[in-house]
C-alpha cells in the first residue's frame, strides 16, 4: 500500500466514532436528565405548599419553558465557544508554524519519535506531515493539544437536541397536574417521574458503559433527593 495511503489513514483514525451518535445520545440524555430533575424539583414543592393543582401546573409549564430555553441556549454557547477556541489556537499554531518552522517540525518528530517510529520511516513520516501546512498544522493540533475539529459539535444540533429533549422531560412531572386533582396528580407524577428517571438513567449507559440498574437508581435516588428537598420547603411554607 502507498505511503501516503498508510498516513492518511494513520492520521484518521483517532477520528473515528467509537459510538455512532455518541454526542446527540448525550446531548439528549443530558436534556432529558435535568429537565426531569428541574421540573420534579419545582412541582413538587409548589404542590407542596398550595392546595390549588393549578400553582403546580403552572409552576411547572414556566419551568419547562423557560428551562428549555436556557438549557438550548447555553448548548450553543458551548458549542460555539469550542469552535472559536479551537480556530483561535489554529490560527496561533500556523502562525508558529510560519515563524519557526524547524521548531515546529522538531515537535512533529519527536511526536513520532515517542510514538515508536524511528529512522527513515520517521523522516518520511515527518517530511509527508510538514509538506502541507493544514495537515500540518492540524497534526499539531490534535497530538500536541488534543483537538479534532470533526469532533465539534454543531451548535444548532446541539441547541435543538437539549433543548428539546429538556422539554420533553420536563414535560413528565406535569402532565399529572393537568388531568388529576391536586392530591391525586402529586402521586401520580411522583410515581410517573420516579419510573422514567430510572428509565432514563438506565439508557444513560449507551455512552457511559456502567451498571443499567446502578445508573438508573442513581439517576432516580437523585430526583428524589431533589425533589424530596422543595416538597419539605413547601410544607414549611404551607404551615405558616
Amino acid at each position: 500500500m502507498p505511503f501516503s495511503i498508510r498516513m492518511r489513514e494513520y492520521d484518521h483514525h483517532t477520528e473515528q466514532v467509537h459510538a455512532a451518535g455518541g454526542s446527540w445520545v448525550r446531548d439528549v440524555m443530558l436534556g432529558l436528565n435535568d429537565g426531569l430533575v428541574a421540573s420534579f424539583a419545582v412541582t413538587s414543592g409548589v404542590a407542596a405548599a398550595f392546595a390549588t393543582g393549578n400553582a403546580a401546573m403552572m409552576a411547572g409549564l414556566s419551568e419547562m419553558l423557560g428551562g428549555a430555553v436556557a438549557m438550548g441556549l447555553a448548548a450553543y454557547i458551548s458549542a460555539r465557544s469550542q469552535i472559536e477556541f479551537y480556530q483561535s489556537e489554529i490560527e496561533r499554531e500556523r502562525e508558529e508554524i510560519r515563524r519557526w518552522p524547524d521548531r515546529e517540525r522538531e515537535e512533529i518528530s519527536t511526536i513520532y519519535r515517542n510514538k515508536g517510529f524511528t529512522g527513515p520511516l520517521l523522516d518520511q513520516i515527518v517530511a509527508h506531515i510538514t509538506a502541507d501546512p493544514a495537515r500540518w498544522s492540524n497534526v499539531m493540533m490534535r497530538e500536541e493539544l488534543g483537538f479534532n475539529e470533526e469532533s465539534f459539535d454543531s451548535p444548532l444540533r446541539s441547541a435543538f437536541a437539549v433543548g428539546l429533549s429538556y422539554l420533553a422531560g420536563a414535560a413528565v412531572p406535569v402532565w399529572a397536574y393537568i388531568f388529576f386533582e391536586p392530591a391525586q396528580g402529586l402521586r401520580v407524577s411522583v410515581i410517573s417521574t420516579v419510573v422514567v428517571l430510572f428509565a432514563v438513567g438506565a439508557l444513560k449507559t449507551i455512552i457511559t458503559s456502567r451498571s443499567w440498574w446502578r445508573s438508573g437508581l442513581e439517576s432516580m435516588f437523585v430526583g428524589i433527593a431533589a425533589a424530596g428537598a422543595t416538597y419539605a420547603a413547601g410544607r414549611m411554607f404551607a404551615a405558616r
